[in-house]
């Protein structure tokens, strides 16, 4: 199906801001906007997106740890609440023992290849209870916290694509050409796909930034 005016009109402001970005990096406000488009009722979109950006950087991972499936096993269970073969109740106390997994991983010499089991974690929550957004009230400079416990997967994803997170891109850690590269793919390829999961017709008008 056809991509609506407001999502290709807000894909494209994103890639402006993407483009003039110091870091290349993709403001959590502009995810959150996509996200409304998508629609009230668009947690299935939403979680084919998370879900799908993980698998973008699953090969990093693989690379990295070639004998440990994890992310696939929590890849395989947010598909299992989406079809409702488990319980959401399981699936929280998995995703909480998952995560302290990946952050122990964290701890130890993995590189940021870690971040791609957080990120699948994220993709868990995200069939478990939706992202985490405000429907009414969106702010194009909003940018990722710090504190990364509830974090989006796209923001897990970037980390492990660019060797690092934005802020550690400041300090000569990442990389902002591969920033750009995966953003570029999640803006133009994973969030069309996504927007195709499913017949949307309710239209939801969000405001795009002014320009400056």
């Amino acid at each position: 199906m056809a991509i609506p005016s407001e999502l290709q009109n807000l894909i494209q402001e994103a890639n402006k801001s993407l483009s003039s970005h110091p870091q290349h990096d993709l403001n959590l406000g502009y995810r959150h906007a996509i996200w409304v488009v998508f629609g009230d009722t668009g947690h299935l979109r939403r979680t084919v997106l998370a879900l799908s950006t993980v698998r973008h950087v699953l090969p990093i991972w693989n690379r990295r740890f070639p004998n440990d499936d994890r992310p696939q096993q929590i890849l395989n269970l947010a598909e299992k609440v989406i079809s409702g073969d488990v319980s959401k109740a399981f699936a929280e106390k998995e995703s909480q023992k998952f995560w302290r997994e990946m952050q122990q991983l964290g701890y130890e010499d993995s590189g940021m290849a870690f971040t791609v089991g957080c990120a699948a974690v994220a993709s868990l929550d995200t069939a478990i209870v939706d992202e985490n957004f405000d429907l009414d009230e969106i702010d194009f400079n909003l940018t990722d916290n710090r504190d990364i416990e509830g974090n989006d997967a796209a923001f897990f994803a970037a980390c492990a694509y660019a060797n690092g997170a934005v802020w550690e891109t400041v300090s000569g850690r990442g990389d902002s050409a591969k920033r750009l590269e995966f953003w570029s793919w999640w803006l133009n390829v994973a969030v069309p796909n996504a927007w195709k999961v499913l017949q949307e017709d309710e239209k939801i008008n969000i405001p795009l930034p002014e320009a400056s």
